[in-house]
Order: structure tokens, then sequence, then C-alpha cells
């Protein structure tokens, strides 16, 4: 959980600001992507399967849920894998993954894993402004921290890999390596998650 001093508003805005960029308390960040050079000049397309790949049932289901809504909303066709295997993922589900997006006519393969999970804690100090200010340079660069010198902010900090699937071939075709940090509850780390993989499809011209 996240502890922070909700009485300064305007301090916890600036941290977002800082710790996440501009843009926003975005919390997933693409680290890396590939693509195959094997598929270079074509597309997959058609519908496609959505896989959450974790023992987590709940996040697996989450995901699923939130990512075939984006999908939706994007004219995509696509399924929820536990729609057609409710049961626990196993290690060696692969090729039942396969032959189910095979029975509902999936073309492709959407597949999220959590490949790694650490606790981080950030402490944010009170900054020091430029010298040279004058008085009210200086009260208005601290009147937003009010009395709080010093933030300490705990999470869950999730990287995953994600993959596109070709369902006739089984070969993966593009991959990303994401880094997510869930200050808070982990259904809005799963829908920043989900935003952002979706905008990075649409801009590889995947969707």
């Amino acid at each position: 959980m996240m502890r922070k001093n909700r009485d300064y508003l305007s301090a916890c805005a600036l941290f977002c600001a800082l710790a996440f960029g501009l843009g926003g308390c975005a919390t997933t960040q693409v680290e890396a992507t590939w693509s195959s050079p094997e598929f270079a000049g074509r597309t997959v397309t058609g519908k496609m399967l959505v896989v959450g790949v974790t023992r987590d049932e709940t996040v697996r289901r989450l995901y699923e849920d939130a990512m075939v809504v984006r999908l939706h909303g994007r004219g995509v066709d696509a399924v929820r894998s536990y729609d057609l295997v409710s049961a626990r993922l196993a290690d060696s589900d692969g090729s039942v993954l396969i032959e189910a997006a095979k029975r509902v006519g999936a073309t492709r393969i959407l597949s999220m894993a959590i490949v790694g999970r650490e606790h981080v804690q950030r402490i944010e100090v009170e900054p020091v402004p430029p010298l040279g200010w004058n008085y009210y340079g200086w009260y208005g660069y601290y009147w937003p921290y009010g009395y709080a010198r010093t933030e300490t902010y705990d999470f869950d900090r999730y990287y995953a890999s994600t993959t596109l699937t070709e369902v006739s071939s089984g070969k993966v075709y593009w991959s990303a390596r994401t880094r997510s940090d869930a200050p808070g509850r982990i259904e809005k780390a799963v829908d920043d998650f989900v935003s952002v993989m979706v905008d990075t499809l649409a801009r590889s011209g995947l969707l």
C-alpha cells in the first residue's frame, strides 16, 4: 500500500509528475519491443485470444476482462482465455491454449506473463530551491509542501512479457517487456497496463 499525506494535494500532484512522467501518473513503461524479421512486411489479422499467464486467477481475469474491452473498442474481435480454459493454467497448457484458439477461429494469441515482482520504497525529501531566490520565490516554491518535509511511498513493481503468436504456425512474432508500478489497487495498475499495451500495439500496426 502507498502511504501519503493527503493534506497536501499539490505536493502529491508534483510527485506524480516527477516520478511517473508529465503525461500523468502512468504506472507502466515499455522497456523494449521486438518484431520477428520472418514476419516483416505482413500482418497477422483476425480474431485474437487474450491470455493472462499468471498463477493468480484474479489477476488473470482482471487482465483478460480489461484487455478484451479495450480491444473491442479498437474494433478487434477478441475473446478471453478463461471462457475457454476455465481451469487454472499450468506450465503444460501452451498446446491447450493453441487448440482453444483454433476452436473459436482465432488467428493470433495475445499473451501476458508476469515474469518478476519486487517491493519498492521511495522516499521523497523536500527539494532545495536554487540559490539567489528572493522571499517571494521561496514562499511560492515551498507553499505546496506545507509542513510535509518527507514522504514515504511503498508499492509493488511488476515486470511483464507480452507476446503475439500466430496460431497456425505457433510462432511468436512480436514481444514487449514492461515495468509497472502498482501504488494502489491492482485493478488500477491492470487498467493502466492494458491502456499502454493497446496503444503500443496500435502504434506498431498490430491491431
